[in-house]
């Protein structure tokens, strides 16, 4: 997750960069022709630009381009030829329906860099994440070795002993000079205002080669808005407004959806520790999950069906485990992130059709490494619990031979797996997430104990024996006159 997080970073990057590149040149000569001639001479892709719209009366705040496209390289780019001679378009890796910029030139005056708008409209990233770790965008940000069909002078051996020359120069100054600190907002002498930052309708797929399993996030909308920082002034000028909204969906090897998240997040974030200016470590968002999410085949769950045949000879049967759980309703939760570690600060509960899942607080995943640790409870679907339990006690009744309070004998015996009358199932995920281990918070072996054969001996008067098998069982059983 780390690397594809890389991956989609340098996108948004190199396609912040063109749009940089396009304002700074912004004038009348500012054509797709030349933005596609001056990206090709950049990184090592095949561009296209659909078309460039200045403001006359707002030239230098504004500037909006549209169809931006960038495809692997190919003999088009490395002639270079003019845009208006190429036969089609290419089919990009990277789209970019708009890209709208609006700066205020005129804030620089009081020292401070105020962006009114950066909006990336429509952006469509698919990104292949390689089994070594590599990914098929790597090689489109790279220096590109041919320009307008010759060998690029860049790459000269001139050019590299120049550039190797000033890399060694800076390492002799960094060297010479007093160790620097971490990078604190104090040191930076601007004030930085920002109207709107953000993505719009976004489409990204990451294909992961390894797992086979394909992450689709869909419908992204992404905005920083109401950006306020002053390094000199980090008490009353410290934070930025943040809304994510997001469809994510995730297909596993067999093409079919294992999960869908629709989700929707906002908070105000304090970007810097106030004391030292350094980058705040935690930052708390509100999440809520939209109705309709859903989970199928959660590795989890699989685990847990691991201990089903003990509980299917005592009567209880959990098959929905292993259906598609869609969410019923908007739950809203808050959560922590700290270095790709997402932390659980409250208690949602997620009602399904199938079953309610309470996540504990303190819950966490790490996203970079898709290790975790959930401790959960699950409440399981009323009616499939009433057959279930209803067939415990048939069991217990004829064990017994039908003396005693079966309800009561059963509520001694397997109480901790009953809740309201629904089956509970406390329990712990730890390890790889889609490898998990778990561990149920309850023992079935009481259970089938009684039911395998215990009560059984009880009535044949073997009650000692039998009662030292089943902890906790041993009152209920004397009530019942055994």
């Amino acid at each position: 997750m780390k690397k594809i997080g890389y991956g989609i970073g340098a996108v948004i990057a190199s396609i912040l960069l063109i749009v940089i590149i396009a304002l700074v040149f912004a004038g009348s000569f500012i054509t797709p022709s030349f933005l596609v001639k001056q990206i090709e001479s950049a990184i090592n892709v095949r561009a296209h630009v659909e078309s460039v719209n200045i403001n006359l009366f707002n030239v230098l705040s504004g500037i909006e381009i549209e169809g931006i496209i960038l495809a692997p390289r190919d003999e088009v780019a490395n002639k270079g030829t003019p845009l208006d001679e190429r036969k089609s378009k290419p089919k990009g890796l990277i789209q970019l329906g708009k890209a709208d910029v609006k700066i205020s030139f005129l804030a620089l005056l009081t020292k401070t860099l105020k962006v009114n708008k950066i909006v990336l409209k429509q952006p469509v990233i698919s990104l292949t994440m390689n089994e070594d770790g590599g990914n098929n965008l790597t090689s489109l940000f790279k220096t590109p070795k041919i320009v307008d069909g010759e060998k690029n002078p860049a790459l000269s051996a001139e050019a590299i002993a120049e550039k190797k020359k000033e890399a060694e120069e800076e390492a002799k100054e960094k060297a010479s000079s007093p160790p620097s600190g971490p990078f604190s907002i104090k040191d930076i002498p601007i004030a930085l205002k920002m109207g709107l930052v953000g993505i719009q309708e976004g489409n990204i797929q990451v294909n992961m080669r390894k797992t086979g399993q394909q992450i689709q996030i869909q419908k992204l909308d992404l905005e920083l808005k109401d950006i306020d920082i002053d390094g000199s002034d980090l008490e009353s000028h410290n934070s930025i407004d943040v809304n994510f909204d997001a469809d994510v969906t995730i297909i596993g090897r067999n093409k079919k959806e294992a999960a869908k998240f629709i989700l929707e997040t906002d908070g105000n974030v304090v970007p810097f520790v106030v004391k030292t200016g350094l980058v705040n470590p935690k930052v708390m968002y509100e999440v809520t999950m939209k109705e309709d999410s859903f989970v199928s085949g959660f590795a989890a769950f699989d685990a847990i069906a691991g201990e089903l045949p003990m509980m299917n000879q005592a009567g209880l049967k959990l098959d929905k485990l292993k259906e598609k759980a869609e969410l019923k309703k908007d739950v809203s939760f808050k959560v922590e992130y700290s270095n790709g570690k997402v932390t659980f600060l409250d208690e949602p509960t997620f009602p399904t059709k199938n079953y309610d899942l309470q996540i504990r607080k303190g819950s966490y995943i790490v996203a970079t490494t898709n290790y975790h640790e959930m401790k959960m409870g699950m409440l399981y679907d009323e009616d499939e619990s009433k057959k279930s339990l209803a067939s415990l006690d048939e069991k217990i009744k004829q064990a017994t031979k039908g003396q005693g309070d079966t309800k009561a004998l059963r509520n001694k015996i397997v109480g901790n797996l009953i809740k309201d009358e629904r089956l509970f199932i406390p329990f712990r995920t730890y390890g790889d997430i889609r490898n998990p281990n778990v561990e149920l918070g309850v023992g079935l072996g009481t259970l089938t104990d009684l039911i395998g054969g215990a009560v059984k001996e009880v009535i044949k008067g073997k009650a000692a024996d039998a009662l030292k098998k089943i902890p906790g069982a041993g009152d209920a059983l004397k009530g019942l006159g055994f």
